[in-house]
């Protein structure tokens, strides 16, 4: 996703990798049972799932991307719990940037945000191990564990004991969310933000390293790439 201007000028923009985006992800909201559906309910932040939401309207292009991503066409689409979180806090009092989401109908369960916390830990702590050792072999291993963990959640031949693609859904979206976060921070801390690219990647204007701790910790980000945009006094593109 891409703000709709840059600022007049040319600028460095700085690719960011958030570190662990899957891992940090698996933090999130879980439905445990079969998914019930309703219609015409409040959400219920005791429960998780899937929803039909016409999108509040987003006035912040020019600075901020759309939480929702880029849509083709307008109108009710179907969102997973971090993304329908992620809308009724930025439409609370604390932020105030956009409308409520309106529910029409939810697929949900009983749900709780630690069903996969010790897992998260153990692989966490093995992966700060594997760094401060210097042992790539072990770190390469832990990152394509959760990262398989999430992909063959849903239809895989390689993981037939549990069937959840809802679950890998919602990690998908919470990652996303939490990048999303980021880029906000970056925002409220009066960086530019140029891009949010899938659910690790974020290209900022301006001294990043004031906002964001370096490193390759999960807490921590570091450079992707450098590169120059926007037009300058001519009027040619970079």
């Amino acid at each position: 996703m891409d703000r709709a201007e840059l600022p007049p000028g040319v600028h460095e923009v700085t690719a960011l990798d958030i570190n662990g985006a899957y891992l940090s992800a698996l933090k999130t909201h879980l439905p445990l049972g079969q998914l019930e559906h309703t219609t015409g309910m409040p959400h219920d932040r005791r429960r998780a799932g899937v929803h039909l939401i016409t999108p509040p309207a987003w006035e912040h292009d020019g600075v901020l991307p759309n939480p929702i991503g880029e849509r083709d066409e307008p109108g009710p689409l179907w969102v997973t719990e971090p993304t329908l979180r992620l809308l009724l806090r930025l439409s609370g009092p604390k932020y105030g940037l956009c409308e409520a989401p309106e529910v029409h109908e939810s697929y949900t369960s009983g749900a709780t945000e630690n069903l996969l916390e010790k897992f998260r830990i153990t692989l966490k702590e093995a992966r700060d191990t594997a760094i401060a050792d210097g042992d790539t072999v072990t770190l390469e291993y832990v990152k394509a564990m959760y990262a398989k963990f999430v992909s063959t959640m849903g239809e895989s031949n390689y993981n037939r004991e549990l069937y959840r693609p809802d679950w890998m859904h919602i990690i998908r979206s919470q990652a996303f969310a939490n990048l999303w976060t980021k880029a906000l921070k970056a925002h409220d801390e009066g960086l530019a933000v140029v891009r949010a690219m899938g659910t690790d990647e974020l290209h900022v204007i301006g001294d990043w390293r004031r906002v964001f701790p370096e490193g390759r910790g999960v807490t921590e980000v570091k450079v992707k790439d450098l590169y120059t945009a926007g037009t300058d006094t001519t009027g040619e593109e970079r």
